[in-house]
This record gives C-alpha cells, sequence and structure tokens, in this order.
C-alpha cells in the first residue's frame, strides 16, 4: 500500500496561515515542536479538505539542502506497508536520501520516516506508521 498522507508547505508566518486555513474551513489539528537532528521545529498540522496539511517555517531536512527551500509547496508524504522496500525501490529508480530512515514520536503518533529527493527535484517522504494519534480522513 502506498496513500498519499498529507502535503507539507514552508511559509513564512505560521500565525497568519493558520488564520487563512481556517477561514477557508480548515482546522488545527497539532501544534507543536520536533526535535530533529538536534534542531527544534515548530510543525503544525492542519486538516484541510479531505487531507492533512504540515505547515512550518522551516522543514526538518532543509540543513541538509544546498539551498533553503523557497516558501510555498515543498514535498509530498506517502504512508507505505514496506518502508525498507519502497526505499530501496526509489534508490535505485534514481533518487537519493536526504536523510535516512528515523524513528519520530509526536503528537501524530509514532512511525518511521525516510526524506528522499527524486532525480527530478521532488522531495517526498515515506512513512510507516506504528501509531496514528489523529483521526483518519475519509
Amino acid at each position: 500500500m502506498m496513500k498519499l498522507w498529507n502535503v507539507a508547505a514552508k511559509v513564512p508566518d505560521l500565525e497568519a496561515e493558520i488564520a487563512f486555513i481556517e477561514a477557508m474551513g480548515g482546522s488545527v489539528l497539532l501544534d507543536e515542536v520536533l526535535r530533529v537532528d538536534e534542531r527544534d521545529t515548530r510543525i503544525v498540522l492542519l486538516k484541510w479538505g479531505d487531507k492533512y496539511l504540515h505547515l512550518f517555517e522551516r522543514a526538518v531536512y532543509e540543513h541538509r539542502l544546498d539551498t533553503p527551500r523557497p516558501n510555498g509547496l515543498c514535498h509530498v508524504v506517502f504512508e507505505v506497508d514496506d518502508l525498507d522496500g519502497l526505499r530501496q525501490r526509489a534508490l535505485e529508480a534514481g533518487s537519493h536520501e536526504l536523510m535516512p530512515k528515523c524513528f519520530v514520536s509526536a503528537g501524530f503518533g509514532t512511525r518511521d520516516v525516510v526524506f528522499m529527493q527524486s532525480p527530478g527535484g521532488i522531495l517526498f517522504e515515506l512513512i510507516k506508521v506504528h501509531k496514528h494519534d489523529v483521526p483518519e480522513l475519509p
């Protein structure tokens, strides 16, 4: 199984973007600080339409890139059953890892994650969820 779980966006002002999305019918599910690679990043998870949206002012992997990410959509997140197998398939197809597989525990639950980049530059995250702590969307 491989399904779109959420999209992630970098914004210059979290509070302004949250207010906009709430005005458009979205709602905040989580607002927390996530520690990755010894760096703290505030990440807001919103329900917007039939998907989740992660917002942040700096991506957790941004320090590993040659140049900072511009504001706007940054990456897509796919929930997968076989993280190791799909990671390997992506590597063989020409992608590279931005951040190696790691275990993450936060308000959304627990999961293994890996951030990757396609040969053409598309950033994506593969997640193997161990425990969901957010409501499933239709």
